[in-house]
């Protein structure tokens, strides 16, 4: 009985699954255009809002030789919030081990001064996220398909010399080209898949550079108040920034959990006794 039931159930839902992805196909699609505009004001107001969230990311760091076999795997848990939509980090487990002592009193002078370049209104040096990309690639070949359950339109992407890049990120992207994923129904930026094209270079790469074959996936999700926060990301490439060598690697980070959290009210100090 419970077998002819389940299969009933199918009978109805599948018709039903069908009839959707067939209105949303024949629905018109949106401006490409309006969707950016869209897409970037929604992930402002995220970026507003993620400030009042902890999370807890695990992220996992290969260094490659130059024949590309793993030379050395870090495996860290970090805490991660937002302050002036900059992202502040603190590693508290690395390699299976509770970061204390010494390493402990480290990591809070250098979330401390992550705050202070923060609220000064300093940028990170090297951070591309969704809403730069979407602002400053142009967009081609938009299609919907269906992605969990809800109607997603993709596009094409490639940088746009237009866009007039002025910073070392922006001219990075300009470097840039994929596939880029926005929910039809919010506005969200769901999913972002790119590469590098080309080499990028600051100062003739003596102060940053990021190389051919550069790769990033991020994929947001949203929370059950509807902020979208980043829930996972996978990338690989070779790049320098400032005086920090950051040699041929791959990395993937899973946002483990996420909690409401108030910077002002919470300490960088109790943030640590916690852990």
């Amino acid at each position: 009985m419970g077998t002819m039931r389940a299969f009933h159930l199918i009978g109805l839902t599948l018709p039903l699954l069908c009839a959707a992805f067939t209105f949303a196909q024949e629905k018109p699609l949106p401006s490409p255009e309006e969707l950016r505009l869209r897409a970037i004001k929604q992930q402002q107001d995220s970026e507003a809002q993620r400030e009042r969230y902890l999370c807890r990311i695990k992220t996992e760091t290969t260094q490659l030789d130059g024949k590309g076999a793993e030379k050395k795997l870090d495996d860290d848990e970090r805490e991660i919030f937002f302050v002036k939509k900059r992202q502040i980090t603190q590693t508290v487990v690395h390699n299976g081990k509770p970061v204390t002592g010494n390493d402990a009193k480290k990591e809070i002078e250098r979330v401390k001064k992550q705050i202070e370049d923060a609220e000064k209104g300093k940028q990170s040096e090297f951070g591309i996220s969704q809403s730069d990309i979407i602002r400053l690639v142009k967009l081609s070949n938009e299609r919907r398909i269906i992605a969990y359950n809800r109607p997603t339109i993709v596009f094409d992407v490639q940088g746009d010399p237009k866009a007039k890049a002025n910073s070392f990120v922006e001219k990075a992207i300009e470097a840039l080209e994929g596939t880029a994923a926005i929910d039809e129904a919010t506005g969200r930026i769901m999913d972002t898949n790119v590469h590098g094209t080309r080499d990028v270079k600051m100062a003739g790469g003596l102060v940053a550079n990021v190389h051919k074959g550069f790769q990033m996936h991020i994929i947001s999700a949203p929370q059950p108040d509807g902020v979208w926060l980043v829930k996972e990301a996978w990338g690989s490439g070779d790049a320098r920034v400032g005086l920090f060598m950051h040699p041929s690697y791959r990395f993937h980070q899973v946002t483990q959990s996420c909690r409401l959290f108030d910077v002002k009210a919470d300490s960088v100090e109790k943030m640590q006794e916690a852990h």
